[in-house]
């Protein structure tokens, strides 16, 4: 009987150490981000980045390919109708790395506010999902108060624009463009307009959350704070200037979810599933995959992210975003969230 081959980008975390307990499988790597050499290996599992745009062309364009998957949590680079069509496979990872963007969202709050300020604060959370609450429960262990918006927990949701007016304002919403809550560009330029001075804005979800207009208007305001891990172009190479030149800023590469925990969680639970398919054994426990030790470690990293990202566009390397996505070191977690 054939054993199935699954492919993995290099790059991923615990991929090799994961994988390799599996018998019933042939594990091949492939340089990230080339798919081409992906497809020569005529894999039944494929597993990439959310830049692969999964639909009926990727069907065509990998036919070996069953199950199509990602090491991540976000499904709007999925059209799960095309594969429905096609009889094929996606799985993820979903909530993987909500404590990873939980525990960056803090270190932004602590970077601009000390724990005494923010304790006279009220954090506004658009979107309660798996990050929102992961957010909202360290938000709770420090006792700063919050509240959030989202039409999927309407019983405590308060109002969009009660969450607009809070002195921090962060977003935790998928990119969803239809259906009957679609987030697509749904923070615009007159909400931009309406913060109140010294407002803190973060945006950890999806950069087409947010309209054009209201990333220019938010760049150009000096008077407001703001932490930006994701854009809409990414990297935003059309308002480069306003980028650099705005003042009160931290700006990282779509970074936010990569903490150890976050990544490897990814990769470990896209495992289990698999597991299951192919009749593999059990994982051992996740702590059994995790390292101890690394310079880099969340509580300090913010501001020299920002620096060697600035710096980048500074000399218009547009390879660097994707460049430090894909061979990003390991980042210790604060351990706020639990395993």
């Amino acid at each position: 009987m054939p054993v199935a081959l699954l492919c993995y980008p290099e790059g991923t975390v615990g991929a090799s150490e994961i994988f390799s307990r599996f018998k019933k499988l042939h594990i091949e790597s492939y340089p990230s981000g080339n798919l081409e050499f992906a497809k020569s290996l005529q894999p039944e599992i494929l597993i990439a980045s959310t830049r692969l745009i999964v639909d009926s062309k990727a069907v065509e364009k990998f036919p070996s390919v069953r199950i199509f998957a990602t090491v991540s949590s976000g499904v709007d680079h999925v059209n799960f109708s095309d594969l429905k069509k096609a009889g094929k496979i996606f799985l993820n990872s979903p909530g993987c790395n909500a404590g990873s963007v939980a525990e960056y969202c803090w270190v932004s709050l602590l970077y601009f506010f000390s724990l005494e300020e923010l304790k006279s604060k009220k954090v506004g959370l658009v979107g309660f999902g798996n990050t929102g609450k992961a957010f909202g429960k360290i938000l709770s262990y420090f006792g700063i108060s919050f509240v959030y918006h989202d039409p999927y927990f309407k019983e405590f949701s308060s109002s969009l624009d009660a969450v607009y007016q809070c002195p921090i304002l962060s977003f935790h919403v998928p990119l969803t463009k239809s259906g009957p809550y679609p987030t697509e560009a749904m923070f615009q330029k007159k909400h931009v307009t309406a913060l109140k001075p010294e407002t803190l804005v973060l945006n950890t979800s999806r950069g087409e959350v947010w309209e054009k207009l209201a990333y220019q208007e938010i760049l150009s305001r000096s008077d407001i704070m703001k932490v930006i891990d994701v854009y809409s172009e990414e990297p935003p190479k059309k308002e480069l200037e306003l980028f650099l030149n705005s003042t009160r800023s931290i700006f990282t590469p779509h970074i936010a979810g990569y903490s150890q925990l976050g990544r490897l969680t990814g990769t470990y639970r896209l495992a289990e599933k698999l597991a299951i398919l192919y009749g593999e054994e059990p994982l051992p426990k996740i702590q059994k995959f995790m390292i101890f030790s690394s310079d880099l470690k969340t509580e300090f990293f913010l501001s020299e992210e920002d620096r060697q990202l600035r710096e980048a566009w500074s000399k218009q390397d547009w390879e660097y975003f994707e460049r430090r996505r894909n061979h990003y070191p390991i980042r210790l977690d604060m351990g706020l969230i639990e395993v």
